[in-house]
């Protein structure tokens, strides 16, 4: 299964050399940004130090968000200069009305950063409505300034063509105002509103008549209400591919294999299909990846090749083993496979693992995979590839 452990040496053999013999060819990753739950209202905006000169209008934002924000000078120059819309004689009844609602300043802010376009919008006819429409349908206080400043672009939705429907259509679904209230303060969870269309009750009610639980279509309006809100006929012809592929309707697959079709083009599936019977696989191995795994056909086609001849010509994998470990062709080369596969054939060269035993390795997290395959062998892994791997250094293939 590792073709680097035999005594000729592979590509990847000589790649792992040069890691081992130079730090030339290798760099580390940098932190990640961190979020900006918890800062003030506006720390998670530029910095002082990139400011540009005010304008005009900068300017009359910034005291515009002085006096109705109560916002330092600085705070307010920097939010004014990423807002950049001049307040009109109404963004005082607006900034008004959300205080009404119980917003804090920073959520005020974060919305108006966000979605500069709420500072014009009338007050009393056009936000109020929306507001007081949620919040008679189970949205409290501090639940409605949570959705809105995550997205403030709800404001922008039709009360009447998309908030009141889809609202209705939820409470429908789940039975009760609290359902609605927890997709929404979900990730992604007002995706919903926005791909509202009259088509989704009808396509829920087909999806229930196959027998697919009700906690599967739950996840549908999560993760995928465009695919939802298709015509109905469109989304029958997505729920009849689905099942002639061989997917479970029972199973949660089943919705993210119609998530997956419904987000790619005929020819484009094909065409990836094509990737695979290119490294031998039959067009039925390529279905049970499939069900099994349908987000393995989300990514390009060059990113499939690419793992596809790794993990075939490097590692020995044919279908088998990566039907057991499909999720295996959508991990990062660079942060994930290539360190770890140093480090994994470092430990089967020495005997110190089986190599029949590491199938899942690359699935672990960072933290199971140090504590399994590198914490314990502390003693018998080289410095320079124990920092290879702590370091998250990517490894520059080139020509090797």
């Amino acid at each position: 299964m590792l073709s680097f452990l035999h005594k000729r040496p592979s590509r990847l053999c000589r790649i792992i050399f040069s890691i081992l013999s130079t730090n030339s060819t290798c760099r580390a990753y940098g932190d990640s940004v961190s979020g900006s739950h918890g800062r003030s209202p506006v720390s998670f905006l530029k910095s002082f130090s990139t400011l540009s000169p005010p304008t005009s209008s900068s300017s009359s934002t910034a005291d515009f968000l002085r006096t109705s924000l109560g916002l330092s000078p600085e705070q307010a120059l920097v939010a004014a200069q990423t807002i950049g819309r001049e307040p009109k004689p109404k963004s005082d009844a607006v900034v008004a009305l959300f205080r009404r609602y119980g917003f804090s300043s920073e959520r005020i802010i974060q919305i108006l950063v966000k979605n500069p376009q709420v500072l014009c919008c009338d007050a009393d006819k056009i936000l109020g409505p929306k507001l007081q429409f949620l919040s008679e349908n189970g949205f409290s206080e501090e639940v409605l300034a949570r959705v809105l400043s995550a997205d403030p672009y709800v404001l922008n939705r039709s009360l009447e063509k998309h908030i009141a429907p889809s609202v209705r259509l939820l409470k429908s679904f789940f039975g009760c105002s609290d359902g609605v209230v927890s997709l929404f303060l979900t990730k992604r969870g007002t995706w919903v509103l926005h791909q509202y269309s009259e088509a989704m009750e009808p396509n829920i009610e087909m999806l229930r008549s196959l027998g697919v639980p009700e906690k599967s279509i739950a996840k549908m309006l999560l993760v995928r209400p465009r695919a939802l809100a298709r015509d109905v006929d469109q989304f029958a012809e997505l729920v009849n591919e689905a099942r002639r592929i061989g997917f479970d309707t029972s199973s949660l697959m089943f919705i993210h294999g119609i998530a997956t079709l419904s987000g790619m083009k005929k020819d484009k599936w094909v065409s990836k299909i094509d990737v695979f019977k290119s490294f031998g696989w039959t067009e039925e191995q390529v279905r049970a990846l499939v069900v099994k795994q349908p987000q393995v056909m989300d990514s390009a086609e060059e990113r499939i090749k690419r793992s596809l001849d790794f993990f075939t010509n490097e590692l020995k994998w044919g279908p088998n083993e990566l039907c057991k470990y499909p999720n295996s062709l959508m991990l990062s080369f660079e942060k994930r496979i290539l360190p770890r596969t140093v480090v994994l054939g470092h430990l089967v060269s020495k005997g110190l693992v089986d190599k029949k035993s590491i199938g899942g390795a690359y699935l672990l997290t960072d933290a199971k995979f140090m504590n399994k395959f590198v914490q314990c062998y502390l003693a018998d892994i080289p410095q320079q590839l124990f920092d290879l791997y702590q370091n998250k250094v990517k490894a520059h293939v080139g020509d090797n």
